[in-house]
């Protein structure tokens, strides 16, 4: 198994990275975070987990060793595979996915390609127990209605997470929208 990569970036796609490490360029699939903060010649390191398929065997990459433990309990779930949890890694920081676990909340996973109502509530179902509940308080809750009304006015998961941090905490939720708007327009 291949436990991480380090090395040069030679290449990038939308979903993943060619990193060049020991003269061999491993193709490694990363959410959509890093390929858009990474250029062709940065140094990187990514914690690497290894899927080994019947016909097939690919590398797919994290920053932090919390999103590749989260990667791993994704796809522990019956029907989620790798693709389908880098997916749900792109759509919130890892710990914005874990409140929404722990509060029951699909609303986030329900907005990613592949991932239906059913596939939402399973995710949740198995996987509050092993996260625990999370502390919750006023700001994840506005974080998540700001993700929720951007993203249906089509704004993408990248964009939204970029300036979320930028807002002002103590803002109301309608504030907060309105500036988001401006820093997106």
């Amino acid at each position: 198994m291949i436990a991480s990569v380090v090395g040069k970036v030679i290449a990038k796609g939308s979903d993943y990275l060619v990193v060049e490490a020991g003269g061999i360029g491993y193709k490694v699939f990363v959410v959509s975070d890093v390929t858009a903060q990474t250029s062709v010649g940065d140094a990187i390191k990514l914690l690497t987990h290894m899927a080994v398929r019947e016909d097939s065997q690919s590398l797919y990459g994290f920053l932090t060793a919390e999103e590749l433990e989260l990667f791993s309990m994704l796809i522990s779930i019956s029907g989620i595979g790798p693709r389908v949890a880098l997916a749900i890694l792109s759509a919130g920081r890892p710990t914005d996915l874990k409140v929404a676990i722990s509060r029951g909340d699909s609303a986030i996973f329900t907005t990613i390609s592949g991932v239906g109502s059913k596939t939402a509530q399973r995710v949740i179902l198995e996987l509050q127990s092993k996260i625990g509940v999370a502390a919750v308080d006023g700001s994840s809750q506005d974080s998540e209605d700001i993700i929720n009304a951007l993203s249906g006015l089509g704004y993408n998961m990248y964009e939204i997470r970029k300036i979320i941090g930028k807002l002002s905490p103590q803002a109301s939720l309608e504030n907060k929208i309105k500036e988001a708007l401006k820093l997106l327009g």
